[in-house]
């Protein structure tokens, strides 16, 4: 081996990841005067090359999510492969959810450096409302209680959130990487909410960095949904035409309407939150400390609370799912469109647009004629 390092950064999901990749995004150029590279390769994450290793559709499978191409793994490698720099960092929770094969085409993939794995992450009880969350803005119909019964009651067979124990089964995910790697090549950094700054100043030590190279970004505060908006967003997904699409879904509601919400409107302070109900934070520690025994049998590097990981506490109780709405919340929502929307329409929805709008006008002006 040359010395060079490879981290790989995969995940886990909710543990600050999003956070991580503004901040090695945003300091590129700095990263790289200390003999960094996190590469640029067009976005902030490296989300594509995660989806085109695992032939991972985006969104929804059967109405136009997003098939990625190889081409963007391929390039990935290409840029790692071919890079002077003494180490490169990736980042993508979706590695998480990649099964032994294709982690070690991951491993056959990439020549010449010492590969290293990082992991993030938070207690399980702690990823419940943020997950919930998170699969709401991918469509989801049930109400946060439905959902966890179904995650817990019915875990090997869910179809509500298939996704979940794939990717937050967190002992086995790391003893898929750690089965590849080695137990000593295998890092694992559990999140401190207490202690902000925590995330940025140990992975700053670990990539070898000067204190303070890596720190929050503020890029909007995509805060969480107070129940409100989870009402509305909720109707929104039961209501939403079978017969449109993922790219609609996308460009009007997720990235549309609450995104707004999340990183630009702040709430009245007399919004109810998302309560998590005791039974599920208790099944969620339980699991937790299966996990911590896992762990140590595995003899990976931990840095941070390990015991966290099975005595996490959140705001419990039962949410209330109001009938209404703030006008004012409504308004702000509606506000989301504008002409940068535009832009962000996929070419293939355009061009089926426009093709509609031209059979249609040939149409009329037929009837006309006739």
């Amino acid at each position: 081996m040359t010395g060079k390092r490879l981290i790989i950064h995969p995940g886990f999901h909710k543990s600050g990841t999003t956070a991580l990749q503004e901040s090695l995004y945003k300091e590129r150029d700095l990263l790289a005067a200390n003999g960094v590279l996190y590469p640029h390769m067009g976005r902030k994450s490296h989300h594509r090359a995660a989806w085109a290793i695992s032939e991972r559709t985006w969104g929804w499978e059967k109405r136009g999510g997003e098939k990625t191409s190889k081409k963007y793994w391929e390039n990935l490698v290409r840029r790692i492969n071919t890079a002077k720099e003494n180490a490169v960092i990736i980042s993508s929770e979706f590695f998480s959810e990649l099964d032994g094969e294709k982690i070690r085409k991951i491993r056959s993939d990439l020549k010449g450096r010492e590969i290293e794995i990082l992991l993030t992450l938070r207690p399980l009880a702690k990823l419940l409302p943020s997950s919930y969350q998170q699969y709401l803005k991918y469509g989801l119909k049930v109400k946060y209680e439905e959902w966890l019964h179904e995650i817990f009651e019915n875990r090997e067979k869910t179809k509500v959130s298939p996704s979940f124990w794939r990717r937050h089964e967190h002992g086995k995910v790391i003893a898929r990487w750690v089965d590849i790697f080695g137990s000593s090549k295998v890092t694992l950094l559990i999140a401190d909410e207490a202690k902000p700054d925590f995330l940025f100043n140990e992975v700053n030590d670990f990539l070898k960095l000067p204190k303070g190279t890596l720190t929050s970004v503020q890029t909007g505060s995509n805060r969480s949904l107070n129940m409100e908006e989870i009402s509305l967003l909720l109707e929104i997904n039961k209501q939403f035409p079978k017969e449109r699409s993922w790219d609609e879904y996308v460009v009007f509601i997720r990235d549309g309407y609450v995104r707004q919400l999340t990183d630009f409107v702040v709430p009245a302070n007399d919004k109810s939150r998302l309560l998590t109900p005791d039974w599920a934070v208790e099944r969620a520690n339980n699991i937790g400390r299966e996990t911590i025994s896992e762990l140590k049998n595995l003899g990976v590097s931990i840095i941070g609370n390990l015991d966290s990981l099975g005595s996490a506490s959140v705001p419990i109780g039962q949410s209330v799912y109001p009938e209404t709405i703030d006008i004012k919340t409504v308004a702000s929502a509606m506000l989301a469109f504008d002409e940068k929307r535009v832009n962000k329409f996929p070419a293939s929805w355009v061009l089926e647009s426009l093709k509609k709008r031209i059979i249609k006008q040939i149409k009329l002006r037929s009837k006309r004629l006739g």
